[in-house]
């Protein structure tokens, strides 16, 4: 797997892609896993240091994900801290350098975020069990 960008979380019938929440098929959220986890190496006094994502730092993004999905507030608020989720993955990924993780996590916030109403539902449900299912194929640490 070279690329981690999507196009759609969802088919035409609105269904979540198989391949996001389970093992199979190409592009699977296995792959996807594997892809985030060999995201690079940390140059520390002139040794290289493999560079990971941790399950607790990626845990708290889908804590953050969950109070987003889980409150009560109109679309608009929920695209906007969905914005901010985004905005957190950027600055992490400066400081823990997890690139992979933060286009991971961008590609799919701005597939859910230009959505409307109906849309916007669907693909926020996609992305939560996209999301998920990443949490439990992410290994420990």
């Amino acid at each position: 797997m070279t690329n981690i960008q999507i196009q759609s979380l969802t088919d035409s019938k609105g269904k979540v892609l198989e391949n996001l929440i389970s093992d199979n098929g190409t592009g699977n959220v296995k792959e996807i896993v594997e892809f985030i986890r060999s995201d690079g190496y940390l140059n520390t006094k002139k040794q290289f240091k493999q560079v990971l994502l941790h399950i607790n730092q990626l845990r708290k993004f889908y804590d953050s994900f969950l109070k987003v999905v889980n409150n009560n507030a109109e679309e608009k608020e929920k695209k906007i801290q969905l914005l901010m989720i985004k905005a957190n993955a950027e600055y992490a990924a400066k400081r823990l350098r997890t690139n992979r993780f933060k286009d991971f996590l961008s590609n799919r916030i701005d597939l859910v975020v230009k959505q409307n109403d109906t849309n916007f539902q669907n693909n926020l449900r996609a992305l939560k069990l996209h999301f998920e299912a990443l949490v439990a194929y992410y290994p420990k640490n």
